[in-house]
């Protein structure tokens, strides 16, 4: 059965709510093979990425979208946050404005404009290795190389003793590892250096709930959310935590509260 590109994109939409990533990539791409600047599907496609951990490769699909339809706000919120994952704030600072200069607003707009202000986000540059540095160990880390990552990210913290960055993605390796006390006083020595750092007191609250400490999950997670208010992953973990202790009501406050600031968090 042929569909209509609109009816394809229904179909994505519909797949993509449902929790069925690999069924919307499939009518996201068929799109695109017969219309490569089709804004929505390759908005859509970021979205997918991002979902799977291939922010950078989300970037090229948000920019895409934009250059055909730069009036859509949340092409704009999605760009940016995606910037702000892969820790580059300045160029997240810079497309915020280019967004305000289209005329984008709205509360989405105002929430982040706090978020790139606030005090979670420092510029890093003098401590962090160069983005060009960091982008092979973020790869590595994708394939699930963990052991190659800590070799490497040991080597690279003798030149950079202070960065956060490099500190976490070590963490995120002893767990990926299953070495949750490493991972956690890796996270901990990001914190000790930046201690707003909401990834890390969101990622600790991982790794305790992992060893079934939900109560010192949910104090590290509040940590985070008080960090960077507009942090649904970590509203979202917040809610796992409590379920897990049978406070229900709170768990169903802390899925909502995720879900309103991102609303397609499938």
């Amino acid at each position: 059965m042929e569909f209509t590109l609109d009816q394809a994109l229904q179909k994505g939409i519909e797949a993509h709510k449902a929790g069925k990533a690999q069924e919307a990539d499939l009518y996201y791409t068929a799109i695109l093979k017969a219309q490569p600047k089709h804004p929505d599907a390759n908005h859509n496609m970021g979205v997918l990425a991002v979902g799977v951990g291939k922010v950078e490769t989300a970037l090229h699909f948000f920019k895409t979208a934009l250059e055909v339809n730069s009036s859509i706000a949340q092409y704009w919120l999605s760009y940016i946050d995606a910037l702000i994952k892969l820790d580059r704030m300045a160029d997240a600072k810079a497309v915020f404005d280019q967004a305000k200069g289209h005329g984008a607003k709205g509360d989405g707009f105002d929430k982040l404009q706090k978020e790139l202000n606030g005090s979670s986000y420092k510029d890093f540059k003098s401590q962090d290795p160069p983005h060009e540095q960091l982008q092979p160990l973020i790869a590595l880390y994708t394939k699930g190389k963990y052991e190659k990552v800590l070799i490497e990210a040991s080597q690279m913290l003798l030149e950079f003793p202070d960065s956060v960055i490099l500190h976490n993605i070590a963490g995120a390796a002893y767990k990926g590892l299953g070495e949750l006390d490493k991972a956690i006083e890796a996270y901990q020595k990001a914190i000790s250096i930046e201690p707003d750092y909401a990834d890390a007191h969101n990622n600790i609250g991982v790794a305790l709930k992992e060893q079934g400490k939900s109560g010192e999950a949910i104090e590290a997670y509040n940590k985070a959310i008080l960090a960077k208010p507009n942090y649904a992953e970590a509203y979202y973990n917040k809610g796992i935590a409590l379920q897990h202790k049978g406070q229900l009501d709170e768990a169903l406050n802390a899925y909502n509260k995720a879900i309103s600031i991102k609303p397609d968090y499938a």
